[in-house]
């Protein structure tokens, strides 16, 4: 058989076998055709939705811009330092030395130095007060992700994934996730079954002015992860403007402040009248810098916090 006739042949033989796989596939019912068709090819970018409901697709950004605490301290565990272009302004977490090189922004308040860095995605964190400043961003033709309001573990965790999954490595944010779970979890599993729970509540003082913070924030998430059950969940949520009044009705036995905010509590007048002022080890003082990061710091403040409230129980 000649060259030619050899080549026809198989040129006949292709045809004839892509007419048969055709013919099979389309003798399969709908589903089994969309199966059968994804394992051929799928080019299709995986979608990512924000907060607000607004669709993104992943990809692999290169020019990356934060302008909130919890994706500051997520892209420093998640992303490649070259490919972040600048961060916010806030927060003190300890991650904040893995981005110490990059240019800081203030947040949505000052649009035109984040437009002219001309990044190819913008990552926020909105309680849904600033959407004027989002529609700027669109406008300029900036692509924005909204991580929502942070709200300790549960934005914390989600937005991990979300995250890793608009950068184009879903399976790294859900293994971070996982990881800081069961990290959390971990904190306070070596307390004895029957003992006792401290009944705590987190205080902050300013000025005359008390302000606590419980379920909805990482506050709440610190005290349960170290074992002390959060009293005022009870009554309160987010972060509840409280009283010398209040804290006598709740009876908490333990107070959590940030370190030397008792002295400021003590000032107010019937503070005095506070059980847990009274009794030996009724206040708790952690690192400000662990406490009031709403992010990596709530494992590290617990840690700290566990081995303030049962220190006969340290391994």
């Amino acid at each position: 058989m000649k060259l030619v006739d050899l080549l026809n042949a198989g040129a006949v033989l292709a045809a004839l076998a892509l007419a048969l796989g055709g013919a099979a596939l389309a003798g399969q019912p709908p589903a089994a055709r969309r199966t059968l068709s994804a394992t051929v090819v799928s080019t299709t970018p995986a979608i990512v939705t924000d907060a607000r409901g607004r669709e993104v697709s992943a990809n692999t950004y290169q020019r990356i811009v934060s302008l909130g605490i919890e994706s500051d301290a997520l892209l420093a565990e998640l992303c490649e330092p070259d490919r972040i272009a600048a961060v916010s302004a806030f927060g003190d977490g300890a991650y904040r030395v893995r981005l110490s090189a990059k240019p800081r922004l203030a947040g949505l308040t000052d649009l035109e130095p984040l437009i002219a860095l001309a990044p190819d995605l913008v990552l926020v964190s909105t309680a849904g007060d600033q959407l004027d400043r989002l529609a700027r961003l669109h406008e300029a033709g900036l692509t924005v992700f909204d991580l929502g309001a942070q709200r300790g573990t549960a934005s914390l965790l989600p937005n991990a994934r979300r995250i890793a999954a608009l950068l184009g490595d879903a399976a790294r944010g859900e293994r971070w996730a996982t990881g800081f779970t069961r990290r959390l979890a971990a904190v306070s599993a070596h307390l004895p079954a029957g003992l006792p729970r401290r009944r705590a509540c987190y205080v902050s003082a300013f000025g005359d002015e008390l302000y606590g913070g419980t379920l909805g924030t990482s506050f709440h998430d610190v005290l349960t992860a170290a074992g002390l059950i959060d009293v005022a969940a009870e009554r309160f949520r987010d972060w509840p403007k409280l009283s010398i009044e209040i804290l006598i009705a709740l009876d908490p036995d333990t107070l959590v402040l940030n370190r030397h905010g008792v002295a400021a509590l003590r000032r107010l007048p019937g503070a005095d009248a506070l059980r847990a002022l009274r009794e030996p080890g009724g206040v708790l003082e952690v690192d400000p810098v662990l406490l009031q990061d709403p992010t990596l710091g709530i494992l590290d403040a617990a840690e700290a916090l566990v081995d303030l409230a049962y220190p006969r129980t340290i391994h």
